[in-house]
């Protein structure tokens, strides 16, 4: 079972042993590796016969070594590696312990000699392939949680740097103070990276391709995301400044209330953002229940907005909102979720 959920994941398995190729091949039907006449199974006298670039071009399809020397399994290590895979490597011999070392993940058996261990990077304590499996889910979880951050990150970035770069051109030469900024920074580097940190490993991240050893950490879909999300929120500030109509939904307000009102949508708006930027799918909201941690975060960062903008004061350059007021930031916060939900729509389909 194990095997078979690896190999869903785009993973290939290869059997590389010291019995005999019948035996292998016996084992290597039972366990799923073989399943196809298009499958390869060779001895060690077959592999050495070829030349690298005949190994290269087999590698796709192979699935048996048997009779396998210490050497033949760096050369599979070296090859694989040369046709830009990343390999993970089994053993628990002193003989395997060079091609432990030259594999991009060494997988060292709890049981095995203590050489082995030291070559690996990981040693398996249970002697379980099922343990692999598991390694490579919350491997995953924690590559996706790291891009999660990256993207909520970003749109805060984003969002800052062209709301105080746009604002002077318009007029208005402090859109956000430096305290607001720093207390911002402070607020979401540190307690966003507990709520994504925390995400659950999903048996469904087991279903996406390996990523490519060449691929950016920040992916195309990525930036259209934070450039969308961190665009609104910018034009969302500027209307509550400079747009006659969205200044008139506060009512007849000074200058510090408004820009308090704009210090409260711009933080609330990052906020609800955090939920677009858990998930690629549509809905914002799954899986919620199991990230306790997330939900305790994005109710704090709400109630630290709060406790900003209403006991700031002088400090933060801002005055207590009313009710109405409050109602309308988060109305006009919250829509970054919907905009990203048309976003996930539209490139869903391509």
């Amino acid at each position: 079972d194990a095997i078979k959920e690896v190999q869903n994941a785009g993973i290939q398995v290869v059997m590389v042993t010291g019995d005999r190729k019948e035996t292998a091949v016996a084992i290597a039907k039972e366990a799923g590796l073989i399943k196809n006449s298009s499958d390869v199974a060779l001895t060690s006298a077959e592999l050495n016969e070829k030349s690298d670039e005949e190994l290269k071009k087999i590698i796709p399809d192979l699935r048996v070594v048997a009779r396998a020397l210490p050497t033949d399994k760096s050369r599979l290590v070296r090859c694989a590696q040369e046709l830009d895979y990343v390999v993970g490597m089994t053993g628990d011999g002193v003989n395997d312990s060079p091609a432990l070392k030259k594999a991009d993940v060494g997988f060292a058996m709890g049981s095995g000699t203590e050489v082995a261990k030291e070559a690996g990077d990981i040693t398996i304590l249970d002697d379980n392939f099922s343990s692999i499996e598991k390694a490579i889910l919350y491997g995953r979880t924690m590559f996706k949680g790291i891009r999660k951050f990256l993207i909520f990150q970003l749109t805060v970035n984003v969002a800052a740097v062209l709301t105080c770069f746009l604002g002077p051109l318009f007029g208005e030469p402090t859109m956000l103070t430096v305290i607001q900024l720093l207390l911002v920074n402070l607020a979401m580097d540190t307690l966003a990276a507990i709520a994504f940190g925390s995400e659950p490993a999903l048996k469904e991240y087991m279903k996406d391709r390996p990523i490519p050893r060449n691929e950016s950490i920040v992916s195309k879909s990525m930036l259209i995301q934070v450039i969308i999300s961190g665009l609104y929120i910018t034009a969302l500030c500027l209307c509550i400044r400079f747009v006659p109509m969205f200044r008139e939904i506060f009512g007849n307000v000074d200058d510090t209330y408004l820009r308090s009102a704009l210090f409260a949508t711009f933080m609330m708006a990052i906020t609800f953002n955090g939920f677009n930027a858990r998930t690629s799918n549509i809905n914002v909201f799954e899986h919620m229940g199991r990230n306790k941690n997330f939900l305790r975060v994005m109710i704090t960062l709400l109630v630290i907005q709060f406790v900003f903008v209403t006991f700031g004061g002088e400090f933060l350059s801002v005055e207590a909102l009313n009710l109405k007021t409050w109602l309308i930031c988060i109305v006009l916060a919250f829509m970054v979720v919907p905009i990203d939900i048309v976003r996930k729509l539209v490139t869903n389909k391509k």
